[in-house]
């Protein structure tokens, strides 16, 4: 009997250090799980936040992947207002009462929530910088961990966004250049500025070859006007679009319809 009931303590025994056993490979299950968990869902808020920034970046600079009839159509808010938004709020609220703005320039469901749209997936307000034209999420909150935060550029820099350089050549019908004609030539480019268009003259030229150059001209689809008026003759107007890409020296030539 009692050899009986001494075995029965040690089978008890061994049973409850195996339910222990159990209990604690559970536990660590259940942890690896739950931080396998964590992980995923900040991968999920990152890849959210890192697709918002750039959809703020497309409404602000454009989309340069939007092309049509190989013009490019998409250059968002410094486009139709020839500089950077104030604040991010701009970009879907007409700043004054300003004619230039067709927005608004957030078109993905994020938008449709002022809260949501200001905001990362970690329910942070983006912090957004018009002088270094940088976007910032500092993700999950911790301003002591900038190795953790997610930084989105605008453009290379304010230049290539507000002042480009569209150049070329005004030629007469048959393909000369205005020699000492150049003095009745004029050429104009109209590009937004704040809530008003400028009617810009060129910066350099015409010169006698033909030359002129336009300069801090910001990106965007822009009217510009070749007008040619040598005294006692009718005016001859050319008027064309050009299509303003950042940084780069942007080429348009003209053709009058009539010889100098």
């Amino acid at each position: 009997m009692r050899y009986a009931r001494e075995s029965l303590n040690k089978q008890n025994g061994v049973m409850l250090m195996e339910l222990l056993i159990v209990i604690l490979i559970i536990g660590l299950l259940l942890a690896g799980a739950v931080k396998t968990w964590d992980v995923t869902i900040q991968q999920t808020k990152f890849s959210q936040t890192v697709k918002e920034m750039d959809q703020l970046v497309y409404a602000i600079a454009g989309d340069p992947e939007l092309y049509s009839e190989g013009r490019r159509t998409d250059f968002g808010y410094v486009g139709d207002m020839g500089k950077l938004p104030d604040t991010l709020l701009d970009l879907v609220r007409v700043p004054g009462n300003n004619s230039n703005w067709h927005g608004p320039y957030i078109k993905s469901n994020f938008a449709e929530n002022v809260d949501n749209y200001i905001k990362d997936a970690w329910g942070n307000s983006y912090v957004y910088n018009k002088d270094s034209m940088i976007i910032t999420s500092y993700t999950s909150g911790s301003y002591q961990t900038p190795q953790t935060w997610i930084h989105r550029r605008i453009a290379k820099s304010t230049n290539s966004l507000l002042y480009d350089t569209v150049s070329g050549r005004v030629f007469d019908i048959i393909g000369n250049p205005p020699g000492t004609n150049y003095i009745y030539l004029h050429v104009f480019i109209t590009y937004p500025n704040g809530d008003s268009l400028w009617d810009s003259p060129s910066d350099t030229g015409p010169t006698e070859n033909g030359y002129y150059e336009c300069r801090k001209v910001p990106i965007g689809n822009h009217k510009i006007v070749v007008i040619y008026e040598p005294p006692a003759s009718s005016v001859d107007t050319i008027e064309k679009f050009v299509c303003v890409y950042p940084g780069i020296v942007n080429s348009i030539d003209f053709r009058l319809t009539r010889e100098f």
